[in-house]
């Protein structure tokens, strides 16, 4: 008699993973858009709080609505000067998430993202032609809504808004980054 609960569990879990992979998918995208970093620019007399940014990204669907995504993000760079003294800042690193995705009918998805990303912050001074830089890795969370829309079932537009923290030598910086893109499923 056990034997047979045995069997029946061994089938139906079997089954499960046969469904999970068959909704199986890698992709594999690229996005450019825009990095707003949260500044306070009072005492500055020019200051520049957004920049050019990109991802180059990679994922796999578990199935439906579950996956996991990684990618490489830059940020871009941000300027500000203070009392003579020529300040920026830059970012960049990897990202790691688990997404959760939801059909809106044949062409149209959402997403959300939760995850890790980990950054390189850059911070260079000049003033009266001495430079100094400093850089700080760090673990921060990452999270981001977003959409697609599929063209073909393999090639897709997406669109993203994600936001993560940076930690500079002195300080740290909140970023929002808007993204649109494409992407590729496998």
């Amino acid at each position: 008699m056990p034997t047979k609960k045995i069997i029946a569990l061994a089938l139906a879990i079997s089954s499960l993973l046969m469904v999970t992979t068959a909704n199986a998918q890698f992709y594999a995208g690229a996005t450019i858009g825009q990095a707003r970093w949260n500044m306070d620019c009072a005492a500055t007399s020019r200051c520049k709080t957004s920049d050019t940014s990109f991802n180059v990204l990679s994922g796999y669907n578990f199935n439906a609505n579950w996956g996991l995504e990684g990618s490489y993000y830059d940020l871009g760079t941000v300027k500000a000067t203070i009392y003579g003294m020529d300040a920026e800042m830059k970012a960049s690193g990897i990202d790691l998430a688990g997404t959760y995705r939801a059909q809106l009918g044949n062409n149209w998805g959402l997403f959300t993202k939760l995850g890790l990303a980990y950054s390189k912050g850059e911070a260079t001074a000049t003033f009266n032609n001495v430079r100094g830089t400093s850089n700080k890795n760090s673990a921060q969370a990452l999270v981001g809504v977003g959409a697609t829309y599929t063209f073909t079932p393999n090639f897709a537009a997406r669109a993203e808004i994600s936001s993560r923290k940076v930690d500079f030598v002195g300080g740290d910086g909140n970023i929002t980054n808007f993204n649109v893109g494409v992407q590729a499923l496998f």
